[in-house]
Order: C-alpha cells, then structure tokens, then sequence
C-alpha cells in the first residue's frame, strides 16, 4: 500500500490483513512508503542504497518494509515506489516472500508489481528456476466520477483503468472486490470472473474483543454527554467526498430535539475541513470529537443509536460495517457499495443521494420516534455485519490462497489428504502416470501413488532411498491359475462334480447341435485356460525398479517410470554432502584456474 494511516479506509484494510496473517500463523508484511497520512515518518537516509528498511511498528501493531518513495506532483494525493522493480525483487528473496497483495489505483505500485511477475513466469517459461508467486490485486475500485473529480484528473484516471488497470487484472492471479458491484465493473474491465474473489474490507473483530471490557460511559463523561441521549454519530475523514458538512446540515434542522445529539469524529487538516469545524462548533446539538484512537472508536461505536453517512462516492464504507457489526443501524446517501452493504429498510436508511439533508432529518427522527423499528434494523445490521469479521474472511482468503499455490507448485495433482498434511508449500517439479499408479516429485520428497480404489499414496524423502534395484517380474500366478483351471476343468467331469454333470452334459450337447465337430476340439477347449495364461504370463512379464529404504518396504515402479527414477537419484545427488563438496571444490579450481 502506498502509504500508512489510521483512519483512512483503504490503508486499514492493507494493514488489518497483514496483522490477521501474521495472528493464523503466517509471516506478514506491509511494504510501504516512508509517509504515513502523508507525513514523512522515516528519514531517507535510513532507507540508504538498500533502498528500504524494515521496522516494527508498535502504534500500528505490525512488521512494515518501508521503500524508498516520494509523494508524486502527478497524480495528485498518490504516492510512487522509487526504483520499485529492483527493490521489490530484493525483498521478496531476503524474507521468502510468496504473495504479494496489492492495494489501491493510480499509482505505481500494482503496475511494477504486475511487471515483476510478468517477468518471473517469463524466466520460468523460458527455463529457469523461480519460487512460486502469487500475486491478488485489490482496487478498492470507485468510478471515476464527474462529481468529485476535475475534467483533467477524472480523464487521467479513465486512462490509467483502461490501460494499466486492465494489465494488473490480466496478470493478477486472484482479484479481491469489496462488492458484487465492483466485480462486475472489473470483469467489464477485462478481468476473468473466475479470479475475483469477494473481500468486502472486513470488521476488526479482534479490536472489539480488545476493547470488550471498555463501555461507552468514560467517553461520554469526557464530552460532557448524558448517557440518556441518542447519538447519530458520524466517524470519518473531514473531506469533501464524504460530506461531512451535510451531516451538519441535518443536525441544524434538529436542534429542537433535546433527545438527539449528533457527533463527527475523525481526522481532517485541510481548509474544507477547518471549515466543518467551524460550523460545528456553532451547533448546540453537534460535539467536534476529532481523531479517534482505536479505542475510543470502539466506545463512540457502543454509545451510538445510529450512524450516518452522507457521503458523495464510496467502494464500500468500511466505518459502516463496524457500526453495523455492533447493531446499529445506518442512514445513508446510498451511493456506491453503500447500496449493497447497507439495504434500504432492513439495516439502514437510504436518503434521495448526499444533498438529501430533509429526508436524513426525517429519517433520525423516525428512528428516535420508533424503538420497534430501531431494534428490528438493529438485529439486522448486525446479522449482515457478521461474516464480514475480518478472521473470517482472512480465514476465506488464505484457503484460496493456498489452492493458488497448489496450483502455482503443481501440488494439486496430490490427493488433498496428502496436501493438508504439509507443514509448507512445496514445489512440484514434475509427475509421471500410468495406469493405476502415479508419482509426483517434489523439491523434498517423492509421492507415489497405487491403486484404483482404495488409492493408497506413499510419501519417501529422497534421502530415505537408500538404493534403487533393478528388476524383472513375473507374474506367475497367471500361469499357474491358468493351468489349475485347465486341470480342473479336464477332472471335475469324472471325479469331482464342481458343477452339475446334467448342466455340463446339456452344455456339451448344445455346443454340438451349433457345432457339430465341438467334442474332436474338446482337449483343445480344455488347454484353453493354459494357454491364456501363458500369454498373460509372457505379456505380464517386465522390468522395473524396487526403491528400497531402512524403515521401509520396498517400493515397486515400472519400466516406464525410469524418467521419475532418473530424477529420484538427481535429487539424491543434489543433497549429497559429498556431491556437494566435489561441486564446491571444482567451483574452486575453476575460480583459480579464471
């Protein structure tokens, strides 16, 4: 992501997700700028010729690589990666990465990223060795609008979607949309249905059980609130696409109302914003809270009875799920995901669009006015909000994410017993199959597979092959069954009536009446089950090899399976020491001899 913060929508999805990879037990990064709500917050210089360096950071709880980069004078409010590319492939070797998210449009983070994948299955396809990569791509996507942007800036970004969007999309492996409605203007885009992936921002789950034991009253005492009022609450960034000042407009129709109290909670230091609090503060019926920590935004969510939105454009509104995730419902403008995530009589209000000051007015005081149809959107706000905790949807992800990597390994081709036994991805160099039984050869083991039914597979290292035996084999018993049955047929007449003498005698009268000459062939029909046995002997006869071990039984492959047998004994050969030591030692002389 191209920047930190902790306020702004796009940036807390980039960092819950790194936080809830590393809590399921993953190894999780947030690479980034130097900037955080674009402030400078590492020096350059300690980003150095390595060009970035790699920080805990204990006010926002996770590990950040933090890139060299620069706030960008075009386009505007972005941020770039300096030297993105080569800086990108250092850090994917030095921390093992194997996926890669990027967040957000407009700037150059997803397009290097698509570059440097590009370029890996290139090297791949062309013969060299690379790690799997998996690489998702998620726009938080939002029409360019005529509404908030400038002619100049919303024609920049019709042209940044049709010709950088459209080749992350065709490279990115997975495509994560916040809603139906942006996957379907993905797919308009050129991307496959098949790789989007709904991830609808997700609610902080644990940050609510963090906060559990932190009620509402202490907040209120410190705005000098009384429990007894019903707060509208407003928690956002003070920006013009979020309409805050709308918001003011609704509380100003209402300051009759001694029972409701409107609050505006959230970061803003720009003129627009300045002016938002201005206008606050002249409203007995609105408290300016400003910035919230984490905490506090817990407690504002708790003592709210609703949450209004009157926003202009929104991918999603992320604050409302969080309030919905407690109960409480949402009067909204209804623009955007908005009209997705927030239905309009079941868990929210929907007003006639932002500048719908009367109809939001009205709309508090239909809620204030009638508990029972509070509770009722109450109950389902946080139904809806439910499956969208971040731990589950994390939990969603990471499974797709590791059917990727099977597929980018060539683990797949594992039955999927044998795949949820593996501690970690391993890379499937290659598989051979024939008939009932198939090997699979990993860059640590070989798994070999048997049986039609009951499909028995067989995982050996490569260093628990201790020798590999060259065989014939020959299947004997089809010879011998063949001649006890010839022999049975010949004495069972005469002397043991395994079946009935009337039906072999009525057998052998039928075969006469159709063919008159059948009891001269007579001996020959009873030779028939030799002969057949001798030919399935001869034909069953063939070479093999029995891989033998200490702690095993040996394992037969056949003849044909001498490709996975030849690169059994290169793998054996790679991680023997000695064949070590002889390559090291020849690399040696040859340096010398240079």
């Amino acid at each position: 992501m191209y920047q930190t913060s902790k306020s702004k929508g796009q940036e807390l999805v980039a960092q819950r997700m790194v936080y809830y990879f590393n809590k399921i037990g993953h190894e999780a990064h947030l690479i980034t700028s130097i900037y955080h709500d674009g402030k400078e917050v590492v020096n350059e210089s300690v980003i150095g010729e390595k060009g970035y360096v790699r920080v805990e950071d204990s006010e926002l709880g996770i590990p950040i690589i933090r890139v060299g980069s620069l706030i960008t004078k075009w386009p505007p409010r972005r941020i770039g990666f300096k030297d993105a590319v080569h800086t990108l492939e250092r850090i994917v070797n030095e921390f093992g990465l194997n996926v890669l998210i990027t967040h957000s449009t407009l700037w150059n983070g997803p397009e290097e990223v698509a570059k440097f994948v590009e370029w890996r299955r290139n090297i791949k396809a062309l013969g060299g060795f690379q790690d799997p990569l998996i690489f998702c791509h998620m726009s938080h996507y939002q029409e360019p609008s005529a509404r908030r942007y400038s002619m100049v800036e919303r024609s920049f970004r019709m042209a940044w979607n049709r010709l950088s969007l459209r080749q992350v999309l065709r490279v990115a492996d997975l495509i994560l949309v916040l809603t139906p409605y942006e996957r379907d203007a993905q797919v308009k885009m050129g991307a496959p249905l098949d790789k989007c992936t709904l991830f609808p921002g997700g609610v902080d789950d644990d940050a609510f059980l963090r906060f559990a034991s932190f009620g509402p009253e202490e907040l209120l005492q410190r705005l000098k609130l009384e429990p007894k009022l019903k707060l509208v609450s407003y928690l956002g960034s003070i920006e013009e696409r979020k309409n805050p000042e709308a918001v003011l407009d609704v509380a100003k129709k209402l300051t009759n109302r001694k029972d409701v109290h409107f609050i505006l909670a959230g970061r803003g230091e720009t003129g627009y914003a300045e002016q938002v609090k201005t206008k606050a503060a002249e409203l007995p019926n609105v408290t300016y809270f400003g910035e919230t920590s984490e905490r506090e935004k817990i407690q504002l969510i708790k003592a709210s009875y609703l949450n209004i939105i009157l926003s202009r454009m929104e991918a999603l509104g992320l604050t409302q799920l969080e309030f919905m995730f407690s109960g409480v419902p949402v009067i909204t403008s209804g623009v955007g995901g908005q009209s997705w995530i927030v239905k309009n009589g079941e868990e929210g209000i929907h007003v006639k669009g932002p500048s719908d000051v009367d109809g939001a007015a009205q709309a508090v005081t239909q809620l204030a006015d009638e508990p029972t149809k509070w509770q009722k959107l109450s109950a389902n706000a946080k139904e809806k909000a439910e499956p969208f905790a971040l731990s589950k949807l994390i939990e969603n992800l990471d499974s797709a994410l590791t059917r990727e990597l099977e597929r980018e390994t060539g683990l797949s081709t594992l039955p999927p017993e044998v795949r949820s036994s593996l501690s970690e991805p391993e890379l499937v160099a290659r598989s051979w199959s024939r008939g009932t039984q198939k090997v699979v050869a990993t860059n640590r083991r070989v798994f070999i597979q048997q049986g039609r039914f009951s499909r028995r597979t067989f995982e050996i290292p490569y260093s628990g092959i201790e020798t590999i035996e060259h065989i014939r084999r020959y299947p004997m018993r089809l010879l011998f069954a063949g001649l006890g049955l010839s022999v049975l047929l010949f004495i069972q007449h005469y002397f043991v009536p395994i079946i009935s003498r009337n039906i072999t005698s009525a057998a052998l009268n039928l075969a006469t009446r159709i063919f008159p000459p059948f009891r001269q062939f007579l001996p020959y029909v009873l030779a028939l089950p030799t002969a057949i046995g001798v030919i399935l002997f001869l034909y069953g006869t063939q070479k093999g090899y029995a891989l033998h071990g200490a702690a095993m039984k040996p394992v037969y492959l056949p003849q044909p399976f001498g490709e996975a047998v030849k690169y059994v004994r290169e793998m054996q050969d790679r991680s023997s020491p000695n064949s070590a030591a002889k390559i090291n030692k020849a690399s040696e002389e040859s340096n010398t001899t240079s």
